[in-house]
């Protein structure tokens, strides 16, 4: 027992440490003044590195092998140890120093990439890139993976996942977006998303957005909505989950569809099961499942007309430019497929292939086709080859995205993964709750959530994705029940 409680406590100092972290993540991204962020990435730096030692303890890798040959321990604690020393793992094979680096120069670079962002200055931002792609090419090499870093580091977000496996799903739904879009372009039917854009006063968003996302399911008891540069959100525990957005005087639904996906990762947090507190079991098995959640409340919920027919009529009561706008011609507009070279500004079909544009851009990095001096140029010309048109500047190209300057390298594909989980999640759901639709419109969540708390929240990261997702549905990942939702919604709105 005395090493049971010993094992118990040091994982509990562990995730403590993971959230004091996070809360000084959060704070730079939202309140840091701009001479501060130094010696913050020092102060990051440094505890990564306490961090990384805690992990990597020979007490805690001697505690998890006399556990282990003991047998006989719950099911929460055999999870734990099973994860401690599936980290225990990954991280010894990366020196600490390498470690307590890159984490360092994440938050560096992600304050040079808000600059150069701002200021449209590719340059800025340059060789900040070239050390982030050095740090996780060598991650990649430590694990093993020196010939192919890019299975290295998707296996990290997501766990068995590989080049292989995923280039079978991207080659299906490429496919099926880019004949999907064909048919609309030839369609009769024509929508442009600027129909609901006008003047929307940001204070009046703010307010919709927070008791929009208390309806839909966010405990604004346990949780905060603030802004940042780019939407993201963060927890500490169940109870103290951090989510931001950003605000568009000109459009109110970037916001909102923005907070429903911030949203989505933050129920996701906020209901797991209180067992699971400073266990460090109390996150989503993999960051696809977690994308899954976000990318569910914000368009399978955020962006049907059910979800409208309920907010807005109250939108209508925020904004004037609102005043007497059909649902019809409101939820056709929201849902209009265009061409934007701008991921977080594109309709539901076409963000596919923006993520499709980064994950091939990574790979070509990481074999050497592409230099870093002409990455825009590369970006450029995959948004023509997939979108049909070409940014306008780097800041709406290759600088709009946070994730490579904050070391999220090998990522991106999980967002389209979140959307397969979704297909299969949205299959099921409408089996056991055939009304679910219909609850929507009358501002009803509950049973919604209900069956995701369920079925997805409350297990943590207890099961590997594989194993959720059979739990869930019986069945394995593929893209099709994605494509169906695709297809069905589209042919609704255009008339195909």
């Amino acid at each position: 027992m005395s090493k049971l409680a010993s094992f118990k406590e040091l994982m509990r100092e562990i995730d403590i440490t993971s959230n004091i972290m996070n809360t000084l993540s959060w704070d730079m991204r939202v309140n840091l003044p701009p001479k501060a962020a130094a010696y913050r990435a020092e102060t990051m730096g440094f505890l990564s590195g306490k961090l990384y030692s805690m992990k990597t303890s020979p007490k805690l890798y001697e505690l998890c092998g006399e556990l282990s040959a003991v047998g006989n321990n719950d099911r929460i604690t055999a999870r734990m140890i099973k994860e401690a020393l599936k980290e225990y793992k990954r991280l010894t094979e990366i020196p600490q120093k390498l470690y307590s680096d890159f984490t360092e120069h994440n938050l560096k670079a992600e304050l040079v990439w808000q600059e150069a962002r701002a200021k449209n200055d590719y340059a800025m931002l340059k060789d900040s890139l070239v050390k982030e792609f050095d740090y996780k090419r060598q991650f990649a090499a430590c694990h093993g993976f020196a010939e192919n870093p890019m299975d290295g580091l998707m296996d990290e977000y997501e766990e068995g996942m590989t080049t292989k496996k995923l280039d079978k799903i991207f080659d299906e739904l490429k496919a099926s977006v880019k004949e999907l879009l064909g048919k609309i372009d030839a369609s009769s039917k024509a929508y442009d998303k600027t129909f609901i854009f006008g003047k929307y006063p940001i204070d009046r968003q703010r307010a919709f957005c927070k008791r929009m996302v208390g309806i839909a399911g966010f405990d604004l008891l346990a949780g905060r909505l603030d802004e940042s540069a780019h939407p993201y959100t963060t927890g500490n525990n169940k109870y103290d989950i951090r989510m931001t957005t950003r605000y568009f005087e000109n459009n109110f639904t970037n916001a909102a569809l923005s907070s429903m996906h911030e949203m989505g990762h933050s129920v996701y947090a906020q209901n797991h099961l209180d067992d699971l507190a400073y266990t460090t079991l109390d996150h989503s098995p993999s960051f696809g499942w977690d994308e899954g959640q976000s990318r569910f409340f914000e368009n399978i919920i955020g962006r049907s007309e059910p979800f409208w027919a309920y907010f807005l009529p109250m939108a209508q009561t925020y904004f004037d430019g609102l005043y007497g706008m059909k649902l019809n011609d409101f939820y056709n507009s929201l849902n209009a497929v265009y061409r934007d070279p701008r991921r977080l500004d594109a309709d539901e079909l076409t963000y596919n292939l923006h993520i499709v544009i980064r994950y091939e851009l990574e790979k070509t990095i990481f074999a050497g086709q592409v230099s870093f001096d002409d990455l825009p140029d590369a970006w450029n010309l995959k948004c023509k080859e997939y979108l049909g048109i070409t940014p306008k500047n780097d800041a709406e190209g290759v600088l709009q995205d946070m994730h490579w300057a904050s070391g999220y390298i090998g990522y991106f594909q999980n967002y389209v993964l979140g959307n397969c989980y979704d297909g299969h999640l949205l299959n099921k759901m409408k089996q056991d709750i055939p009304d679910m639709y219909d609850q929507v419109a009358n501002g009803k969540f509950d049973e919604i959530l209900g069956w995701q708390i369920r079925n997805v929240h409350t297990h943590g990261c207890f099961y590997n994705p594989e194993e959720l997702l059979e739990r869930v549905t019986g069945e394995k990942l593929s893209a099709a029940h994605y494509i169906h939702y695709l297809n069905d919604k589209y042919s609704r709105i255009y008339k195909l």
